[in-house]
């Protein structure tokens, strides 16, 4: 933007008029005088440059059209004498062939798409997620099924962020061909075995959960888990005895035992034992790492009891509230401890005015696998202590329901405002710091009142990492009966959200199914409030 000099600093109507203004305040004298409207004055320094963008822009555009025209390119790019003089006429590069591309290909940006939202390297916590891939493609020899179920992977984000049809067909060109090559790798006894073809499978499933049409979908993303235990199975413990094997199988059984809490299925044979054999191998240096290991049994223990479809309520409302109570007599260590900001004000943002703050996002995302399991527990009592009411006779007491319905219930409110109180800071969507109640929270590095940031901005500039593990949590609080209307609500929001930043469909699917909740309740308490309306009582509609 050029210096254009000094401007006339007058107003309005004595710029038009092109008379001298005297500036008076807070109307020139000129303009009182002839009884105009004055409108103040302009900024003289804000007057002291011009935006140029459209000059610039018409003169590249001039260049270019010279550029066609031209037949050697010398006289409008700067090249290196020597070469351009033993050029021949016939051997003028094209303009195309001239110009720098600025712009990455379409692959490279769904592979960086895919790194900002998923790849996660250790912090406080020497734990990180898909981290790995950042040596395996970073390799000048990196295989090409690799490259190719990442890209996909990506992709298909890339293409539902953006809401590119273009972008779209792309993806699913690039996981037809991970696919095929896939396939082949499988059937051949070698490629079966290595490290790009299981973590091909792994991306392929992804690829799925952005892929969501609807909860039928579901069953796609749990085949490819599935085949990535196949093989695992296959590989056994000597997939655990080299770093990328052992990281590998550690950050996916996760996925593994949350696909068993989704179909109330078994853990895949062999998994929990491969999983402890791994924990023994896998030495991280933090605090608490009996408690990590005691949480994931602790997981697995309630997705094996989940998965018992057999006719025993008195066996099952035992085994759950034991597995429950072994596991809350455990203590955590301070480091998974979080800290509670309360808003003097609402939030679109926050749940109840209320987060949570951790000291790392590995361990929000353990404490809401924990979460979830304890959930699913208390929500075993709730259907047997149902079951067992209603049989002949009843297989409880009228007060041994009671009492454990109200513990379970209260377990379960307690266990879903936790999980939605861990979403702000997930997101990095937290209000700071004239929201927020004065000497609540002893703020952690980089989030404190001496480094205060807009209200609702992410806690750090670059997009965050780990937002694809608030979606399970938010539709595992806010599905069942027992979650209150607002609760839901407010996920429904949040994972609309999550699915247009990811451009991931699970997201948008699993929100339309708590939409469809919400909609039979308000059609259920529509009717229970007619009924009494047509015995002729004065019963009015309860708010929601």
């Amino acid at each position: 933007m050029p210096n254009v000099g000094r401007p006339s600093g007058g107003c309005k109507p004595c710029r038009d008029r092109k008379v001298k203004c005297d500036q008076e305040r807070p109307s020139c004298t000129q303009c009182i005088r002839t009884r105009r409207q004055c409108h103040g004055y302009r900024d003289p320094i804000s007057m002291m440059f011009r935006n140029e963008n459209d000059v610039v822009v018409r003169k590249a555009e001039m260049k270019y059209k010279e550029l066609a025209k031209a037949k050697t390119p010398k006289a409008l790019f700067s090249q290196d004498s020597s070469s351009s003089s033993s050029s021949s006429s016939e051997e003028t590069p094209s303009p195309e062939s001239s110009m720098w591309t600025l712009v990455p290909p379409l692959e490279d940006q769904a592979i960086g798409f895919f790194f900002a939202n998923y790849v996660m390297t250790p912090k406080l916590v020497p734990r990180g997620e898909l981290d790995f891939l950042h040596e395996l493609l970073g390799k000048p020899w990196t295989e090409k099924i690799l490259q190719t179920s990442v890209a996909a992977a990506g992709l298909a984000g890339l293409a539902n962020s953006t809401q590119s049809p273009r972008i779209m067909k792309k993806a699913q060109e690039m996981y037809v061909s991970a696919l095929s090559m896939t396939n082949k790798a499988i059937r051949s006894p070698e490629l079966a075995k290595k490290d790009s073809t299981l973590i091909s499978v792994i991306m392929l499933g992804m690829y799925e959960n952005s892929m969501f049409k609807d909860k039928d979908s579901i069953d796609f993303w749990v085949k490819h888990i599935e085949g990535a235990c196949a093989l695992i199975s296959m590989r056994g413990e000597q997939l655990l005895h080299h770093s990328v094997g052992l990281r590998l199988f550690q950050q996916f059984y996760n996925n593994i035992v949350l696909a068993a809490f989704t179909k109330r299925s078994r853990i895949p044979q062999g998994m929990s034992e491969l999983w402890e054999a791994g924990s023994r191998i896998y030495s991280y240096n933090v605090h608490g790492r009996q408690w990590t290991t005691g949480l994931v049994i602790f997981a697995q223990m309630a997705a094996e009891l989940s998965s018992d479809h057999s006719d025993d309520p008195v066996g099952k409302v035992r085994s759950a509230i034991a597995i429950d109570k072994e596991f809350n007599s455990l203590m955590p260590p301070d480091v998974w401890k979080f800290d509670t900001v309360r808003l003097k004000k609402p939030s679109a943002h926050v749940f109840q005015n209320l987060y949570h703050i951790y000291t790392d996002p590995w361990i929000t995302f353990m404490l809401n696998n924990l979460r979830g399991s304890q959930y699913y527990l208390h929500h075993v009592v709730c259907e047997e202590l149902e079951k067992g009411s209603q049989a002949s006779p009843p297989l409880f007491s009228e007060k041994e329901i009671r009492l454990q319905m109200a513990r379970s219930t209260q377990a379960m409110e307690q266990i879903a405002k936790d999980m939605c109180a861990s979403i702000p800071q997930i997101t990095g969507q937290v209000p700071f710091p004239e929201n927020i109640s004065a000497g609540v929270v002893k703020f952690p590095v980089n989030f404190s009142k001496s480094n205060p940031q807009p209200p609702g901005t992410f806690l750090k500039a670059f997009r965050p990492t780990g937002l694809h593990h608030a979606i399970w949590p938010l539709y595992t609080a806010s599905r069942f009966d027992r979650s209150s209307y607002d609760m839901r609500e407010w996920a429904i929001g949040r994972l609309y959200w999550l699915g247009i930043r990811l451009g991931h469909r699970q997201a948008i699917v699993l929100a339309d199914d708590l939409k469809e909740i919400q909609l039979r309740k308000r059609e259920t308490k529509t009717r229970l409030v007619e009924i009494p309306l047509h015995l002729g009582l004065n019963v009015a509609p309860q708010s929601n």
